[in-house]
């Protein structure tokens, strides 16, 4: 009979859980931006080209998910320097594309504080798949060997105003 008991209150327990996600649903910032299937870095000629495919398209211009997010998006690592590709209508730092895809190189504290650096380079995006290519003197002294992608978080502590929570990976880029 005890057993019964035990039995009847975890059933009640997720079918309240269940009926919760449905009523309140799960935030579709965290169930919907695009994560890190693979990543490359090819460098030849003087250029570097950096791709990412991710597990469903990567919207070319902002989506109800990016929307829901201070900022978002993917950043070819080399410990704690990067380059990377972000998109964030919330608030403006380029006169590249300030509304759309862009690129910077970045340094990344400890903490998750982001330093911004330059910004330049050509954004391609088809499908689920983004390639970034500009001259290699732009990458500075950054050698990327993984990739992730990246939210961005107010947080007061840093100088920028916000900091870094990876969201998938980092991956090896091949």
């Amino acid at each position: 009979m005890q057993n019964n008991n035990v039995t009847a209150q975890v059933i009640v327990l997720a079918l309240s859980f269940i009926l919760a996600i449905g009523l309140v649903g799960i935030p579709r910032a965290l169930a919907a931006l695009p994560t890190v299937d693979s990543g490359t870095v090819e460098k030849t000629g003087g250029k570097i080209k950096l791709t990412v495919t991710t597990n469903g398209d990567i919207p070319k211009k902002p989506d109800e998910d990016i929307k829901s997010v201070l900022g978002f998006g993917f950043a070819w690592l080399d410990g704690s320097k990067a380059i990377v590709a972000a998109i964030h209508p919330k608030f403006d730092d380029s006169n590249q594309n300030p509304n759309a895809w862009h690129t910077h190189t970045v340094d990344i504290a400890g903490n998750g504080c982001v330093d911004v650096k330059k910004s330049q380079g050509g954004v391609i995006i088809k499908g689920n798949t983004m390639t970034l290519q500009f001259p290699e003197e732009f990458a500075g002294n950054i050698d990327p060997s993984k990739v992730a992608s990246f939210k961005l978080v107010e947080d007061s502590n840093c100088d920028s105003g916000a900091k870094v929570e990876v969201l998938s990976g980092p991956k090896d880029t091949s």
